[in-house]
């Protein structure tokens, strides 16, 4: 008999959108899928085995539905992956970039967390409604990465 421990990997991203032209700032919530890299990824570094760490993020204009199966993102805007800082103990890691004037602009609808600055390991991925970015525009990303008990 099989027996499980209950424990689930989460993820959410908060999108914090500064409106260059306006000054006003939004925020969106937003749930994201752990790929199958990404929890072979948890296993992993989980073992001791050298896998390098989450250190970038970056954007997108797919719209096909996050699959656990997906190992890049559907159509990463160009230029728009960025480093990360991390933060956080225990159980749980926050994940930071920002996206400045003139990186990532275009219909934001997808995100992705990679081990690389280029190709590498993604280990997350989220899909959502349009936000858009204009050139002023600056985003912050903050993607919460948990394990809990289920």
């Amino acid at each position: 008999m099989q027996r499980r421990s209950g424990t689930l990997a989460r993820g959410d991203l908060e999108i914090i959108a500064y409106r260059g032209r306006t000054g006003k700032t939004e925020r969106f919530l937003i749930k994201n899928l752990f790929t199958d890299a990404g929890l072979a990824y948890l296993a992993a570094r989980a073992a001791g085995e050298a896998v390098d760490v989450i250190s970038h993020m970056a954007l997108g204009i797919g719209t096909t539905p996050a699959a656990g199966t997906d190992g890049a993102l559907e159509s990463e805007i160009a230029g728009s992956r960025v480093p990360v800082t991390i933060s956080g103990v225990g159980a749980e890691r926050l994940y930071t970039a920002t996206f400045g004037e003139g990186v990532g602009s275009g219909p934001v609808t997808e995100a992705g967390l990679f081990n690389a600055a280029t190709a590498g390991m993604m280990t997350n991925r989220s899909v959502f409604g349009v936000k858009n970015k204009e050139p002023e525009d600056v985003f912050t990303i903050n993607w919460t990465l948990a394990q809990q008990r289920g």
